[in-house]
């Protein structure tokens, strides 16, 4: 009979090993990731450089970043971001000069900045031949240098060499397998709102179609010549005559800034019309029912719903001002555009209280009754609370609302739900434990033939600390627009 094990209170033998093995393996991890992380920020580190394509002069350097995304600096102009790729890194553009005097030196055949243009290939495929070489040797060295000081072998030396030229192509590599210009086509600009339309023109119709124009770089350097000269000359040009702008407004709140706002959008964007989706006041007191009168009425016609913050002395007050339509569950026709207006039911009481939820849904039920037996069918529906629009998806191609304070764009069943947010920053609520409410509101873009929703600016301004904002959402073909079975269906509704 074989005696008993001696209890020595000791682990067994595979756990001493792996206890034994543990300090090493975590140095292995540490070093691993130590690499990779100089690796990381030496690519950073030497990733600027300037490219001269005759009188062009642009700078490229990387940041840091969680997301992939592109940064376009224009200045005075402001800058143009957009989600352009996957990894971690953010690819910066600088516009540093445009050593022309006129526009006629980039557009005649003969002069040497058109030459140099048209052989822009040369002098960029030289610079990104040089920087790629520097990158793979910096961060080959950092590698190398790195592994060696942690380890104190001349192997991991060598496999920190590896490691840091992996890591240097594999970001580099992922930025350059996803990079998409066509994400410039909804950008995020970041500037003065003088500048923002032929900015975002410029992203939408020239940056997000780059591949299209590797043969056209001289046009290309004389569109953003004459766009960036175009800046600094008031007034800007006007819209299309096939496009239709229209502004879109709420929870202004007895808002000074708000009312300036309004009055300057307006110019800076030509626009059409504005629809405004109610919150005008705070309370709703007769104190207020002056508000209106100090941006109102404006040069382009205004079309009013109440809100849960107005008002019967509010709404009285909107409907005697000249080019302003109040409606309460009607229909009006600007510029060949249906609108229908739903207010807020509260907007019909003394208290600026929101209505219920079971009062909501009914009234989400009978708007979603008036808007199908209406004919010709709305294109735009206009309410204040977005419970009130709980049931129109796939009933009209845009619906704009507010009292949420947030703004949003959403599609369900191709219909858009516009919320402007708040564009007088949520009234006397705008500061808050969350932060800053910043004025906001959007500017629609509708083609006329056929009707559509074509793209949406949304713009946020902070007051306090003087950021500024526009990001442009462009639509797809089957996302703002009457489907023609909801127009057959209205035209049979009309004709019994």
């Amino acid at each position: 009979m074989n005696p008993e094990p001696e209890k020595t209170g000791r682990p067994p033998l595979p756990v001493r090993r792996i206890l034994a093995r543990t300090p090493g393996l975590l140095l292995t991890l540490f070093t691993i990731l130590a690499v990779i992380a100089a690796s990381y920020y030496a690519l950073i580190a030497v990733s600027s450089t300037e490219i001269a394509v005759g009188p062009l002069r642009v700078a490229f350097k990387l940041e840091p970043a969680w997301h992939g995304k592109s940064v376009v600096d224009l200045p005075p102009a402001g800058t143009i971001e957009a989600d352009t790729h996957s990894g971690p890194a953010e690819v910066t553009y600088s516009l540093e000069d445009i050593s022309v005097d006129d526009v006629g030196e980039l557009t005649d055949p003969g002069s040497a900045e058109r030459a140099a243009l048209e052989n822009w290939r040369d002098p960029v495929g030289d610079a990104i031949r040089s920087l790629v070489v520097r990158i793979l040797l910096v961060t080959a060295l950092v590698g190398g240098v790195v592994a060696g000081l942690l380890r104190r072998r001349w192997q991991w030396a060598l496999a920190g060499v590896a490691l840091g030229l992996c890591t240097a192509l594999g970001v580099g590599g992922l930025a350059y397998a996803t990079y998409d210009t066509s994400a410039f086509s909804e950008p995020r600009y970041t500037g003065s709102l003088t500048y923002a339309p032929d900015v975002l023109a410029f992203s939408q119709e020239t940056l997000a179609n780059l591949s299209a124009f590797e043969d056209r770089v001289p046009e290309i350097a004389d569109d953003l010549y004459r766009t960036l000269s175009a800046l600094q000359q008031l007034p800007l040009e006007p819209p299309e005559v096939d496009t239709i702008r229209i502004l879109h407004v709420s929870d202004m709140h007895s808002s000074d800034a708000g009312a300036r706002l309004v009055q300057s959008a307006v110019t800076l964007y030509d626009a059409s019309l504005v629809i405004d989706t109610g919150d005008l006041t705070d309370l709703g007191t007769s104190l207020e029912t002056g508000y209106p009168s100090t941006y109102l009425p404006l040069p382009v016609p205004y079309v009013w719903i109440g809100g849960n913050h107005d008002t019967p002395a509010v709404v009285q007050t909107m409907r005697s001002i000249q080019g302003v339509t109040v409606l309460d569950s009607q229909f009006t026709t600007i510029d060949d555009v249906l609108i229908g207006g739903f207010p807020d039911p509260a907007s019909q009481s003394l208290s600026p209280q929101p209505s219920s939820d079971s009062r909501m849904a009914g009234e989400a039920a009978r708007i979603a009754g008036v808007i199908d037996t209406h004919s010709p069918r709305a294109f735009i529906a206009a309410v204040h609370d977005p419970k009130e629009a709980a049931r129109l998806a796939g009933k009209v191609a845009v619906v704009v609302e507010g009292h949420t304070h947030r703004e949003s764009i959403t599609v369900a069943n191709g219909t858009v739900f516009l919320d402007a947010g708040t564009t007088g920053g949520g009234g006397f609520r705008g500061i808050n434990r969350s932060g800053e409410t910043p004025n906001s509101l959007q500017v629609l873009y509708l083609s006329k033939n056929p009707l559509k929703l074509v793209a949406v600016d949304s713009i946020s301004i902070f007051g306090f600390s003087q950021q500024f904002s526009v990001s442009r959402r462009v639509f797809g073909p089957d996302e703002g627009i009457i489907p023609e079975t909801e127009i057959r269906e209205a035209e049979a509704l009309a004709s019994g």
